[in-house]
């Protein structure tokens, strides 16, 4: 390839670049192929930890779980978009269980 070739394929590569940042495309490569348009999905995640009390280990883990959902609901997840990942029970000895929950949301 001559010089003169080189700069006009680098030239049309800026040309390129250049027009696709203004219409909003992408080109990935000046040896490439015409660029497609082809979507790309990107995915949002976010954990909350919330804490309950309850007189079961269900009705604890549940206060817990209840907690974290209104974390995330606060922040702006819907609750179809969250899940309850995991929790942890403990006993206080007096008949009341302390539960943390932690809730995993994704859109």
């Amino acid at each position: 390839m001559s010089r003169s070739s080189s700069l006009r394929l680098r030239v049309t590569a800026v040309a390129l670049t250049a027009s696709a940042c203004v219409l909003g495309g992408t080109v990935s490569s000046a040896q490439a192929a015409p660029a497609r348009a082809e979507s790309v999905t990107a995915t949002e995640s976010a954990k909350f930890m919330g804490g309950g009390t309850g007189a079961s280990m269900g009705s604890a883990i549940e206060s817990a779980a209840n907690v974290a959902y209104s974390y995330a609901q606060a922040a702006g997840w819907q609750r179809s978009q969250c899940y309850l990942l995991g929790s942890e029970v403990r006993s206080t000895g007096t008949g009341w269980f302390n539960a943390v929950a932690q809730v995993f949301c994704q859109r």
